[in-house]
């Protein structure tokens, strides 16, 4: 259920407008794209180890499944989410606004299980935050801990300004350390797509102090990302993604280019 959520989350936040590309950054959409194929990419990599016999073929030999839809949908969101995480530290960004929005849904929640406690529409003797309670009998002591690490990224991260502590080295294996206790399961993948929000971020001509806490910045300049290298990006993210459902998911053999390396 929460891999469903998380990932009608992310298709939602991919389809919403954005505009961090006209201040010169990479968009949401962007970075949600390239997080995905990365995660889904490592994943079917991760598969394919897993099976001596589909790791001793080549990649343009090998058409059977390895990836659930459940599976890639799971890789597709964390990555996608992992690749807007470092922009929690801009408030009018798609990271805060979904932050905010999973707060406000919480909120509301605890709110109407009070409202109808006080209307008496909860029958006499029934706990009326049982399903809050429920929740947090299912949360041990790791994923507590956890999930108040990734909140304290997050504060230093907003704290810090754009491009300070979140865009840093610190802040990826910090992340990935809270995910490790919260969700272990998608850890992995959550972290490859916050790695690839940094790669990306290094192209364009902004300073990141990803070697923080030194305050001078770093960037390669290779790009203004405001432009045609946004939507080429996007455009072959999407299409990596493309290619590996229908490889990883549907077993679809790929036509590969003569003379291009192989897998083995």
């Amino acid at each position: 259920m929460m891999c469903g959520m998380a990932g009608w989350t992310a298709i939602g936040c991919f389809l919403a407008d954005t505009r961090m590309g006209e201040r010169g950054h990479m968009t949401g959409r962007t970075h949600m794209a390239v997080g995905a194929a990365v995660a889904v990419a490592a994943g079917l990599a991760a598969a394919r180890l897993a099976d001596p016999s589909a790791a001793s073929a080549s990649l343009a030999s090998v058409g059977d499944a390895s990836l659930s839809p459940a599976a890639f949908l799971s890789l597709a969101a964390a990555g996608a989410a992992g690749g807007l995480l470092p922009d929690t530290d801009v408030s009018t960004s798609e990271a805060s606004q979904e932050l905010g929005r999973a707060w406000a849904a919480l909120v509301a929640l605890i709110a109407l299980s009070l409202a109808l406690y006080t209307a008496g529409v909860t029958p006499a003797g029934q706990d009326p935050f049982v399903a809050l309670r429920w929740l947090a009998s299912q949360l041990g002591p790791n994923h507590l801990a956890g999930a108040m690490t990734l909140v304290a990224v997050c504060a230093v991260g907003r704290a810090s300004g754009h491009r300070g502590f979140s865009h840093s080295l610190v802040a990826l294996v910090a992340t990935y350390a809270a995910l490790r206790l919260a969700l272990p399961a998608l850890a992995v993948p959550l972290a490859l797509g916050y790695a690839s929000h940094l790669a990306l971020d290094l192209l364009n001509k902004t300073p990141l102090r990803l070697l923080w806490p030194l305050r001078r910045g770093v960037c390669l300049g290779l790009l203004r990302s405001a432009g045609m290298a946004d939507g080429l990006v996007l455009g072959l993210a999407l299409l990596a993604l493309l290619c590996s459902f229908a490889r990883g998911v549907l077993g679809i053999v790929l036509p590969w280019p003569p003379g291009l390396p192989t897998w083995s």
